[in-house]
């Protein structure tokens, strides 16, 4: 054991060393405040570190609250089709603030400090008679400021304290030849306990059956059976990511697109700012985007695939084109008797089933898009508001592809004035073989016991 005087002498030659210190901290806590009150210009980040050493916290959840505003902020992206370098953040704004200024805060790594620029805002014009819709602002980048994070604040916030900033995502953009997906679909939230289990499935089969290679969908809530659906698109084929999407805790969302139906704060759960955000998310990652339901799909007219069929309105209409196919319903009222996709494994399972709506209501309003991202400025679920550098939009006949939407009925027509489709049909053997193996493998199939002299047929 050491004497007591050795450790005496080790005190007191550390106590000026811990003074020191104690200076040392606080003159970096005082620079750090000084930081938090700097300069005026700027754009992103690098890691964690980088942010910290401005003095402000990093995203951590879906929604993003700006100081001094009720602005949600969902995700910032680098803007790369600016004259001058910039971020666009989109978000969920009051319609009241439309005419509220607003700062981009950057820390600028390189400098060292925090820099701010004036945004410009943009409320997108569809909101459905809603008090919250869907916006943007745009962040110019100032010389010498490559920070990777941005947040936002009112004009008149002058206290940072409670400032969180957003990574900036699509900080690179390849060339649209060496993009890595070239389809990819974006669904909006599932919400109220979400449990159509059947025709999700059957969805996310037919989705990869036609060549789509990625799907997003934004999750406000849903049952345990769907849950276990989720994981194992997501975990285990890796086709799916999921997108927690918790606007309750904010907003009161309606479940309607109008507030006389479904009075709330915004239209659908947020399902257009949620489109927003997967088309930006996407802009550089895939050539063409669908924005869907899981009770909707198109089907190319023939025996074509997806990919056969963008490429043909491809040549036909040239690049920088969206395309719009519009509704058929498929009456959830009308089905299929004595159907053989009638099938008794499934008959456990909650939702429905695509192979039993074949008649559709003719005529109708609405349709689906098919997008080039990078030609969008801003969309709502049935249109783009806003195209980038002469880009358009093309509507797609029935001779090219149907969009099938299964639903309750949308008029009176006699059942006898409805239209048989076939399309999905000719698809249902691969179908149906694709969506047993997956509730197999999630053990989910109820298979029926075999009668007598019924061969077995292994799903592998």
């Amino acid at each position: 054991m050491l004497p007591w005087r050795p450790l005496g002498r080790v005190f007191l030659v550390a106590s000026p060393l811990m003074c020191l210190m104690g200076v040392i901290m606080l003159a970096l806590h005082q620079r750090s405040q000084l930081d938090r009150r700097a300069t005026r210009h700027g754009n992103h980040i690098s890691d964690q570190q980088d942010a910290d050493r401005c003095g402000f916290r990093v995203q951590s959840d879906a929604f993003t609250r700006v100081p001094g505003s009720k602005t949600l902020l969902i995700n910032a992206f680098r803007e790369h089709r600016t004259a001058n370098a910039s971020v666009r953040l989109i978000a969920i704004v009051p319609q009241a603030e439309r005419a509220l200024s607003s700062r981009c805060v950057f820390c600028c790594r390189e400098r060292g400090e925090v820099v701010t620029v004036a945004a410009k805002r943009t409320t997108h014009p569809s909101n459905y008679f809603f008090a919250y819709g869907t916006g943007d602002f745009l962040c110019p980048m100032p010389a010498g400021c490559q920070p990777r994070y941005v947040g936002l604040v009112s004009e008149d916030g002058e206290d940072l304290s409670d400032l969180t900033l957003l990574p900036v995502l699509n900080r690179r953009a390849p060339e649209r030849s060496r993009l890595p997906l070239n389809l990819t679909l974006c669904m909006p939230s599932l919400f109220n306990h979400y449990d159509n289990v059947l025709q999700f499935v059957q969805a996310m089969e037919l989705y990869q059956l036609l060549g789509i290679q990625k799907a997003f969908l934004y999750k406000t809530s849903c049952s345990a059976t769907m849950e276990t659906v989720l994981q194992y698109y997501s975990g285990k084929v890796g086709f799916l990511q999921v997108l927690p999407w918790p606007i309750g805790s904010h907003l009161k969302p309606s479940s309607s697109w109008l507030p006389s139906t479904s009075p709330g704060d915004i239209h659908y759960y947020g399902q257009i700012p949620a489109n927003n955000d997967c088309l930006y998310r996407n802009m550089h990652q895939s050539r063409y985007v669908l924005m869907h339901d899981p009770d909707e799909v198109i089907v190319p007219t023939g025996n074509v695939s997806f990919q056969t069929l963008m490429s043909d309105l491809e040549k036909a209409h040239g690049e920088n084109v969206n395309f719009y196919f519009p509704n058929n319903i498929f009456r959830l009222e009308e089905k299929e008797e004595n159907s053989k996709y009638d099938l008794p494994e499934w008959k456990h399972l909650p939702g429905t089933n695509f192979l039993l709506h074949t008649l559709r209501e003719t005529g109708g309003a609405g349709g689906k898009l098919v997008l080039d991202p990078r030609s969008v400025l801003q969309m709502e679920v049935h249109a783009v508001q806003a195209h980038f550098n002469k880009g358009r939009t093309e509507t797609i006949g029935s001779e090219r592809g149907l969009l099938h939407h299964v639903r309750r009925r949308k008029n009176s027509q006699p059942k006898s004035d409805l239209v048989r489709e076939e399309g999905l049909l000719r698809m249902a053997p691969a179908l149906v073989q694709r969506v047993n193996r997956a509730l197999s493998r999630m053990g989910l199939l109820n298979t029926p016991p075999l009668r007598h002299g019924t061969p077995l047929m292994l799903i592998v």
